[in-house]
């Protein structure tokens, strides 16, 4: 369970005042907002990369000591053009200390073909596809995903539904993601949306 205590966070401009929720495992939770709003913040404080006033903690530990279950890649602009699928997965693999199969997901993302063309040459959908693999790969607990199905076709996206119902289903995860594709996240089992909106976050029923 991630548990967060009167969280503040200010940038150029208010974000979130004395914000307080837990976001519980075996479940996905949609984050909604204007573009700018400070979605991305957010992800970005729970993972420490942001400043922040209040208390975050994940199984009641803070983000230092429990970091190796928590999985969070913002963007494609992360990515060094110079490496390749496998360099990523593979170290994905090894920090996480995962049993993940890195060759069923290239297979299933089809990228298995480009594992060791550099990134530079790839795609957005292909980039994409290859941060999903890492999520995946890393088999952390916690999923943290920032625009997710960016650059994603619609049988790409629901593929990508159907994995995370599966993760749900399956495994003692959180999710936490934002997206685009609001009425393609009602596809998903087991989703509580959450909507930012005037520095306070309130769950929609």
């Amino acid at each position: 369970m991630i548990k967060v205590e009167n969280l503040t966070i200010t940038t150029r401009q208010p974000i979130l005042k004395n914000f307080t929720t837990t976001f519980k495992t075996r479940n996905i939770y949609q984050i909604m907002a204007e573009n700018g709003a400070g979605k991305s913040t957010f992800l970005k404080a729970l993972t420490q990369l942001v400043n922040y006033k209040g208390a975050i903690t994940f199984d009641n530990l803070p983000f230092n000591q429990i970091k190796e279950k928590i999985f969070f890649f913002e963007e494609n602009s992360w990515l060094d053009p110079n490496l390749n699928s496998l360099d990523y997965l593979q170290f994905v693999k090894d920090s996480w200390h995962s049993q993940h199969d890195i060759d069923t997901e290239l297979s299933f993302w089809g990228i298995d073909q480009f594992a060791k063309v550099p990134i530079k040459k790839y795609s957005l959908g292909m980039k994409q596809k290859l941060i999903i693999a890492m999520y995946l790969v890393s088999d952390a607990q916690y999923l943290l995903m920032d625009e997710i199905t960016n650059g994603l076709d619609e049988e790409n996206r629901n593929k990508l539904y159907c994995r995370l119902n599966d993760l749900i289903s399956l495994n003692d995860k959180c999710i936490i993601l934002t997206s685009h594709y609001a009425n393609e996240i009602n596809n998903l089992h087991n989703v509580t949306k959450l909507k930012l909106e005037n520095l306070t976050m309130n769950e929609v029923k």
